[in-house]
């Protein structure tokens, strides 16, 4: 796919690109602040909108540049309204999905980082079809900042669980995490974004030490050892469970930094008593907390969700070890809420549409 330009898309500038406008503009430098203000606080729709900008800067503005880089495509909330699928269109016209989840008083917002996903987990919907591209930071933030002005309210939490591998992403993603964390950006607390890997080792460390290991990190475990993790998960064929571990040891050893893994819970691939013991041998010396979430079906795959039987052992066997563990409650399975199953239905019906 050939590459979108972003450079005239003010949504993802920092502070120090802000003032190299205003200095390119011939504006004085407090003229950045109040730019980035108007994009990431008030998230305007037009520069007109702007008050305290000069008529003949609000005019070259909104001639020379362009705020935002998505446009919304649907929405689809579940029946129980605890969940919003959110699907974009980006300049290139390519779809982006997002997922509100409001659930015990948070907001949670979950971004994708790229279109599609090269890692290929075979249970997920992300990684079906063709790859696009990786977004760009200002493409990532603004999924949050849409959602937080749709809902009318702040959003308490931002996790970077959607579609793609985030540190497959990394330099747009480490400078969303900056927008996201700035006072000048969104201003929200690193301790409430969560950021997932699948493994991909050599980028942990240059995460944890790029935020000060403020952010949270989430690792997609999926399995407890190399021949069934390369199955679900074929990165481990490159970077494999061994290396794994010792990178996260030193994130928890070393930089003293919290772990979570994720296990997405299969019936009967991964759901077995000697799964869990598997997991928890990785997870106790990490002082790691799982998170347990039961798989969500997409179409494309006969995979199923385990038993509330199999959940429940899962959970004993980590609490007979004293490791903590939570079980991710499903949210919106009527909307389409596996990770890029919206995505892949729309582009699906838009194929047969334009083929007639």
């Amino acid at each position: 796919m050939e590459k979108v330009d972003l450079n005239h898309v003010l949504f993802g500038i920092d502070l120090e690109a802000a003032q190299e406008l205003a200095k390119r503009e011939g504006l004085p430098p407090y003229r950045a602040t109040q730019i980035l203000e108007w994009i990431y606080k008030k998230n305007i729709e037009s520069f007109q909108e702007a008050s305290n900008l000069p008529t003949a800067t609000r005019q070259r503005l909104s001639t020379e540049y362009r705020l935002h880089a998505l446009s919304l495509v649907e929405e689809k909330a579940s029946a129980n309204g605890e969940s919003v699928k959110y699907l974009f269109r980006t300049i290139d016209g390519e779809l982006v999905e997002s997922v509100l989840i409001e659930q015990q008083k948070r907001k949670t917002v979950c971004v994708s980082t790229q279109l599609g996903c090269k890692i290929g987990c075979i249970f997920c919907a992300s990684g079906k079809g063709k790859f696009g591209r990786d977004l760009s930071a200002g493409e990532i933030v603004e999924q949050v900042a849409w959602i937080q002005k749709m809902k009318a309210g702040a959003v308490t939490n931002v996790v970077f669980m959607g579609m793609g591998e985030p540190l497959d992403n990394f330099d747009e993603t480490m400078r969303a995490l900056d927008i996201l964390q700035a006072p000048w950006g969104l201003a929200m607390g690193p301790r409430r974004i969560t950021v997932s890997t699948s493994g991909i080792t050599p980028r942990i460390l240059d995460f944890v030490k790029h935020v000060g290991g403020r952010v949270r990190l989430s690792v997609s475990l999926h399995a407890s050892d190399d021949a069934k993790r390369s199955r679900l998960v074929p990165i481990n064929r490159k970077y494999g469970l061994g290396e794994l571990k010792k990178t996260l040891a030193k994130v928890h050893h070393s930089l003293k930094r919290q772990i979570t893994f994720e296990y997405t819970l299969i019936d009967e691939v991964n759901d077995s008593r000697e799964d869990a013991e598997g997991v928890a041998r990785i997870a106790k010396p990490l002082h790691a907390k799982v998170n347990i979430i039961p798989y969500n079906p997409i179409e494309e795959e006969a995979f199923r969700t385990p038993t509330d039987e199999k959940i429940a052992m899962f959970r004993r066997v980590f609490h007979e070890h004293g490791i903590r563990v939570t079980i991710r409650k499903t949210a919106g399975r009527d909307i389409d809420a596996a990770c890029g199953q919206l995505r892949l239905n729309r582009k699906d019906s838009e194929r047969r549409a334009k083929d007639g």
